[in-house]
């Protein structure tokens, strides 16, 4: 017996009639009439059921009758959203009749809509009489009673219909009906907006929430900042923790404002991007915005905000965010901006910034991130950072112990957790289910939700999927085409993305991938948000999504995404500036190998040294070399020795010497002009030597004379001032070179002041005041190679008269070298003023070559004055910056290290001692072992003494706080110190300026020697002067052991006691208790 083709079903008739069709029949000659009919027969059918974009509307053209057009949808195969489709076939003929040429507007067209029961065929053979019911008569009723141009649909229509927006209801008098119809018009596509969602219930983590909640009461009732860390493996919940904790969050303030910072999986190459979305967020304002219209609305936010200075503030939000040129701002002003701007609108409303994924944001974000949760004031502030655990792999110090800082760390959920949740969404409880779904997901409740699914799309425990991944790429593959190529799509643009992007990549219809959108939204694979922007409902479905794209498929659709956001861009090219050079250059990197300067690789250069100027006029130094770096694959070979200087510009150290070495190279190669060979080896000559503490390997003499001799050969050709003068200012640093290793003559002395005068006075032609910086602190160089620390200090203190004008790494240059000055002089109360003026203008990531000059000074000074609490916060910020500096051999920030070991020592904290240990030898692993700088090897193990270490010509080549710091060791473990470094000392100590603190430790180290109470009270008188409070304790005890005093040696013990010095106090047991 044959299988009946008949069914009963439910389906959506789409009625569409010419308005008028007599009176135009009667105007016009039949074989125009004709022609129209044609036209627009044509035009329907494409419309009904070969619509072009991501995929037709699937509906099927039943019948023509004279001028009217039948259609329904749901046949031969429901899809699930047929009413929809036919609402969208509706929009899409209405709209295309209207526009099309060769109808001119002579056709005015009226719709009927209606969704019921019918008797159906499914022979796909069969051109009409395809169905029969009531819901044909209703859609012809509704399009006669629609207006022209009107699209009448029923109220079972509106009802199934989710993404479209519907008038009141009418009802609608239809001839031979007993009642009337109930209609509504359609006004177009819904926009987008959450649709309430049935949210899973929170198993597990009900004591994670509380910790949340009592932080936020603290933050909101006391006003002040406050940061949660939320750290955990992907899919184990922490999203959905913060949901249940915002829904919580009006019952404790119903006004506060929330924010959320996206950061996408390409996010280390994008600066401050998530940032932005926080200030449309607190600006009410869209994607589109202009440049004009955000700063206007930033500036109007923070004056409702209550600031004075709004309009200054505003442009430095702005700049964050690329909305404001690429003019340089320092990056301290823009992270101060960005706190301001927060305390500010936090007084009035309480403010709460949602991070998500921060483990992919860029270094200089979570810089920003840090500084703005140091407490200054009372705000109700509280940050939400959602990050996986490699967030601690970069920044191991996340949080930095603050005690405004909460760190939470999801665990998988235990088994009965995971298995309530399970129970949950089966809405049934099956034993042997629930405990194979539960051992599968490990603990994981977004795997444990995707295996549920996915047994419910198969109905079958064998194909349960082994990994989360393979989960939801079974999910992904059940969907119809046209969805699952929308989420491949969405894909390359990250975790959020737009319809009219996505539509813009295929050349499709932007209305219809909206549809496609939200039955995806339906689907709970994506959530909606503002206008026709979506975002994945978890960043696996986005990766799973993206990695079944080929790599030459990723290549087209992301170089046709980059084109797509250069045609919206108009005045926001800064702001787009990164996301367009990431696209670019994930294109082009496929692309420059089949394609060799292709039009793709040139964009990529383009927008990638865009990023970089960016990036630079935002103070993020390691973002903009990294976009330099990207764009040495696509930039012609001309201009890639310019990169090179232009890195070695930004950087410091080995890199910065190699970056200038490889640019002068380059151009001498390939003959360029000698200024600009000169500008390249000047660079090679600043950090060989005005920074050759940050050099490894220092350079040889021979090799130091070849580079002059060169220069000097390249100086007499040369015709660029700034090239000359960048030049003479380098060499003029060449005595301070020397001074390490020997010494300096008269000659190399007149030479170099002879040098830095002629820089000073190129710099005053060309108005030059960052080249007059520069020669200024190579004349107090020459000042300090001759051991005359008030000039060389009066000097630095010239520089820091035009500081405001100064570049940042100027300022701190400027003001360390005051701060160093000032402790060899003894002025300890001027090197605390100035390292404290200068570090508290400085952010946590800022600038960390000179920042960890300046840190380690000031730990050291802190150290010796005995604040050691404070020694020791320094000691960890000398310590984040030597990391973000790229852990190089940082020879000068080695003192600061030097002040955490000795503390960690004093105090018997290992971890301090640990991690003090292991820079330490990090750095010292980079110099070689005839290196001066090698001497801190010994003194790291705390129990050698000068005999260990290799002889020295003379005491005067290693700096004196070291020699300092390696006697006070030895006089504590009692080794003896040879009586030559003693003199050597002593006569350096004495001599010029003098070093009185080493002058301390010299006569302090000759009176346990010779058991001498005098001379210890020598030592005393100097220490007490300077108000050295560890070197007094010690200085002290021992006098009292020297001449019997045992008041005097309890009091020394007390001062030691105060600071926790228990590992020196224990030396003397009789006083212990």
């Amino acid at each position: 017996m044959a299988a009946s083709t008949e069914e009963r079903r439910i389906v959506t008739v789409l009625f569409a009639d010419i308005a008028g069709s007599t009176a135009l029949a009667e105007e016009l000659d039949p074989e125009e009439m004709r022609s129209l009919l044609a036209r627009y027969y044509a035009i329907a059918r494409e419309c009904v059921e070969e619509h072009g974009g991501v995929e037709e509307y699937g509906g099927t053209v039943e019948k023509f009758i004279g001028d009217a057009v039948m259609a329904v949808f749901g046949l031969p195969t429901a899809h699930g959203d047929d009413p929809d489709r036919a609402v969208a076939a509706a929009l899409t003929l209405r709209d295309r009749i209207r526009v099309d040429a060769q109808l001119q507007g002579r056709l005015t067209l009226r719709f009927g809509v209606s969704t019921g029961d019918v008797v159906a065929t499914r022979d796909e053979t069969a051109r009409d009489f395809l169905v029969t019911g009531d819901t044909t008569n209703v859609a012809a009723r509704l399009q006669q009673a629609a207006e022209p141009w009107g699209i009448l649909v029923s109220d079972r229509t509106v009802r199934a219909a989710r993404n479209f927006e519907f008038g009141e209801q009418i009802d609608v008098v239809a001839r031979g009906r007993s009642a009337p119809v109930a209609a509504h018009t359609v006004l177009g596509p819904r926009k987008a907006k959450a649709r309430p969602r049935v949210r899973l219930p929170l198993v597990g983590r009900e004591t994670d929430l509380a910790q949340i909640q009592l932080v936020a009461r603290r933050t909101v009732n006391e006003k002040r900042p406050s940061i949660v860390s939320v750290i955990a493996p992907a899919g184990t919940g922490k999203t959905r923790l913060v949901e249940e904790f915002l829904g919580w969050l009006p019952h404790l303030a119903p006004d506060a404002l929330v924010a959320t910072a996206q950061c996408l999986p390409y996010g280390q190459q994008l600066t401050y991007w998530p940032m932005r979305q926080v200030i449309l967020t607190l600006t009410g304002l869209n994607e589109d915005a202009s440049p004009a219209q955000i700063r206007d609305a930033i500036t109007t936010w923070l004056r409702d905000a209550g600031l004075e200075d709004a309009e200054r503030v505003a442009r430095l939000l702005a700049v964050t965010i690329g909305e404001a040129g690429t003019e340089g701002v320092d990056r301290d002003l823009l992270f101060v901006a960005w706190r301001t701007a927060m305390e500010a609108t936090a007084r009035r409303r309480p403010l709460v910034i949602v991070f998500e994924d921060l483990h992919w944001s860029s270094d200089s974000l979570l810089d920003l991130v840090e500084f703005v949760m140091q407490p200054r004031g009372e705000a109700a502030v509280l940050m939400i950072a959602l990050a996986r655990p490699e967030l601690l792999d970069r920044r191991p110090n996340w949080g930095g112990g603050r005690l405004n800082h909460l760190a939470i760390a999801l665990e998988p959920l235990p088994n009965e957790a995971i298995s309530d949740l399970i129970r949950h969404l089966l809405d049934t409880d099956e034993p042997e289910l629930v405990k194979l779904v539960s051992e599968r997901s490990e603990g994981n409740p977004f795997y444990a939700s995707e295996l549920v699914r996915s047994y419910l799309e198969h109905g079958s425990l064998a194909r349960l999927p082994d990994t989360v991944q393979a989960t939801v790429l079974a999910r992904l593959d059940l969907l119809p085409a046209a969805e699952r190529r929308v989420l491949q799509l969405g894909s390359v643009f990250g975790r959020s993305f737009r319809a009219t992007g996505v539509a813009a990549v295929e050349a499709g219809d932007a209305a219809r991938v909206q549809q496609l959108c939200e039955s995806l939204v339906d689907r709970d694979l994506i959530r909606p948000s503002e206008a026709d922007r979506y975002s994945f409902r978890h960043i696996l479905i986005q990766e799973v999504a993206y990695s079944t794209l080929p790599r030459f498929e990723r290549a087209r659709l992301h170089a046709a995404a980059a084109r797509w956001g250069e045609s919206i861009a108009g005045e926001r090219e800064d702001a787009l500036a990164e996301i367009l050079a990431f696209h670019y250059r994930e294109a082009a990197v496929l692309y420059s190998a089949l394609e060799p300067g292709s039009e793709t690789t040139q964009r990529a250069a383009r927008w990638l040294l865009k990023a970089a100027d960016i990036a630079v006029a935002a103070g993020a130094t390691p973002e903009a070399v990294r976009h330099i770096r990207a764009s040495f694959d696509f930039v012609e070979p001309g201009r890639i020795a310019r990169l090179h200087e232009r890195i070695g510009d930004l950087t410091a150290g080995d890199s910065g010497l190699e970056e200038y070495r490889i640019a002068l190279e380059q151009y001498e190669a390939s003959g360029a002009p000698v200024d600009d060979q000169l500008r390249a080896l000047a660079g090679m000559l600043m950090i060989a030597t005005r920074w050759s503490g940050s050099l490894g390997d220092r350079p040889s003499e021979d090799w130091m004379t070849a580079l002059r001799a060169k220069g000097r050969r390249l100086l007499a050709r040369a015709t660029n001032a700034h090239s000359i003068g960048r030049y003479l200012a380098a060499d003029a640093f060449f005595p301070f070179w020397v001074q390490a290793v020997g010494e300096v003559t008269p000659e190399q002395l007149a030479e170099a002041e002879s040098n830095a005068n002629r820089a000073i006075a190129i710099a005053h032609v060309l108005n030059n005041l960052e080249l007059e910086s520069i020669a200024l602190d190579a004349l107090a160089g020459c000042a300090q190679a001759v051991g005359d620390w008030s000039r060389a200090r009066e000097t630095a203190q010239q520089r820091l008269a035009v500081e405001d004008k100064l570049a940042l790494y100027e300022r701190i240059d400027a003001h360390s070298m005051v701060v160093w000055m000032s402790y060899l002089l003894g002025d300890l109360d001027t090197a605390d003023r100035y390292s404290a003026q200068m570090v508290a203008r400085l952010l946590p990531g800022q600038a960390p070559y000179p920042a960890l000059h300046l840190y380690a000074w000031r730990a050291l000074t802190l150290f010796t004055l005995g604040r050691w609490d404070e020694a020791v916060v320094m000691f960890w910020r000398s310590l984040d910056a030597w990391r973000d500096a790229g852990s190089h051999a940082a020879g000068y920030g080695l003192r600061g290290f030097i002040a955490g070991l000795d503390i960690g020592r004093a105090r018997g904290d290992a971890r301090l001692v640990s991690a003090a240990t292991s820079a330490m030898e990090s750095i010292l692993a980079r110099y070689p072992a005839n290196s001066i700088t090698r001497l801190w090897t010994s003194f790291i193990s705390g129990d050698a003494g000068y005999e260990s270490d290799f002889v020295f010509p003379r005491v005067g080549g290693v700096p004196a706080e070291t020699v300092e710091r390696r006697i006070s060791l030895m006089c504590d473990l009692r080794l003896p110190v040879p009586d030559e470094v003693l003199a050597g000392a002593l006569e350096r100590a004495v001599r010029a300026d003098g070093v009185p603190i080493l002058e301390g430790q010299v006569r302090r180290a000759r009176a346990l020697a010779a058991g001498d109470g005098a001379e210890m009270s020598a030592a005393v008188a100097i220490f007490e002067r300077l108000g050295a409070v560890p070197q007094l304790g010690r200085a002290r005890a021992e006098r009292g052991v020297l001449t019997g005093d045992e008041a005097e040696t309890e009091a020394g013990l007390a001062i030691l006691r105060k600071l926790g010095d228990a590992n020196y106090v224990d030396r003397f047991p009789a006083h212990q208790g």
